[in-house]
């Protein structure tokens, strides 16, 4: 298995490196290291308590899906091309070098 280099910003502004696995989710990989991501519905994509900002730079993502826009766009945090539910995004190698920021909390 692949370690995929992640930079994370929290919510205080803080920047952090981290090594997530190649296989799990962004959102596995992020309360791995201790960072506050609720992630209440354990990956079931229902809650968005998951929520993260893609950081320009980052390498390109598959896009999201209906459902997960749809839950997205119902936060106050939401912003259009850049919100994603990390439960939705599988590391992979060619995500090497991605930048998140967590979204507020609702």
């Amino acid at each position: 298995m692949v370690d995929i280099a992640i930079e994370v910003t929290d919510r205080k502004g803080r920047i952090s490196q981290l090594a997530g696995t190649e296989g799990l989710t962004l959102m596995d990989a992020l309360k791995s290291q201790g960072l506050p991501v609720a992630a209440t519905c354990g990956g079931a994509k229902s809650c968005a308590t998951c929520h993260v900002y893609i950081g320009e730079g980052s390498p390109p993502l598959d896009l999201p899906d209906e459902d997960e826009v749809d839950l997205l766009s119902e936060s106050d945090h939401y912003r259009e091309g850049v919100s994603r539910l990390s439960c939705q995004i599988v590391l992979v190698p060619t995500l090497g070098g991605l930048h998140v920021e967590l979204a507020p909390q609702d």
